[in-house]
């Protein structure tokens, strides 16, 4: 049996006006276990620009001070979380919200390149049986990417956390999507791409910025049990339903091109 979807949100085309909704809606027919993991990068520096607080990023990860932290979960945890659950709730997804902070399902630790990315963790493990509990329930997990580690708080790269998610639960798809149609290289969009060869895409000089995180993620859902990855946009209905099919995005596969487990 194929283990659920895990689907983290990104990208600005779900900002617009109406998108929470339709996205909702096309959650509330899909036919299978779901666990869906979001960011709000964009409206966590909306929020850190209107506080006089200017965002910054390091290797496509964000740079995250005291202040930016105050921030980042007050927007994720908060605002950005609950009006997630409550779209979806709407459409008749029974959707429960928390933080990765919550429950103990996730163990992290600050991020080895803490010094220069400040308040930034990353995760260690996973203990899925709660998920597991709640799939089983017919509940739709929404996490937003805020862990605890000593007491505190650090946050998460969202691309990172559903990565480690979709591995510790053998996940049939992971989708991680963006503000673009997929990996770019030479200028198109890349179809297919193996998971033995991630690691020589990375060196392309074509991959930048946060899709260099979204291809590190990939390559440990796979090599941690994911059946495979895509990474697309949303760009209206039908949307997700063409990238798990394969019909749009770039797919990482588990497979080698020929077949063969890479």
């Amino acid at each position: 049996m194929s283990g659920p979807l895990v689907l983290k949100l990104g990208g600005r085309s779900l900002e617009a006006p109406g998108a929470a909704e339709a996205l909702a809606a096309e959650l509330a027919a899909y036919r299978g276990a779901c666990v869906i993991v979001h960011g709000g990068g964009g409206e966590v520096s909306a929020w850190c620009s209107r506080l006089g607080i200017e965002p910054r990023f390091d290797d496509g990860l964000r740079v995250t001070d005291p202040a930016t932290l105050e921030v980042a979960t007050a927007v994720l945890a908060g605002l950005a979380n609950k009006r997630l659950v409550a779209a979806l709730r709407a459409a008749g997804v029974d959707a429960l919200g928390f933080a990765a902070a919550d429950g103990g399902i996730i163990d992290i630790a600050p991020h080895a390149d803490a010094a220069r990315l400040g308040a930034v963790g990353r995760v260690v493990s996973v203990a899925p049986r709660r998920l597991e509990a709640l799939l089983a329930d017919g509940v739709t997990p929404v996490l937003a990417s805020i862990g605890a580690h000593a007491g505190g708080l650090l946050n998460l790269n969202a691309d990172d956390l559903a990565a480690a998610l979709a591995a510790a639960l053998h996940a049939g798809t992971l989708v991680l999507l963006s503000d673009t149609p997929g990996l770019k290289l030479d200028g198109r969009v890349v179809a297919t791409v193996a998971a033995n060869d991630i690691e020589r895409t990375l060196a392309h000089p074509d991959v930048q910025g946060g899709m260099r995180p979204k291809l590190r993620a990939a390559a440990h859902a796979i090599a941690g049990g994911a059946r495979r990855a895509v990474i697309g946009a949303w760009a209206g209905e039908g949307s997700l339903g063409a990238l798990v099919a394969g019909g749009s995005g770039t797919t990482f596969l588990a497979e080698t091109l020929e077949g063969t487990r890479a």
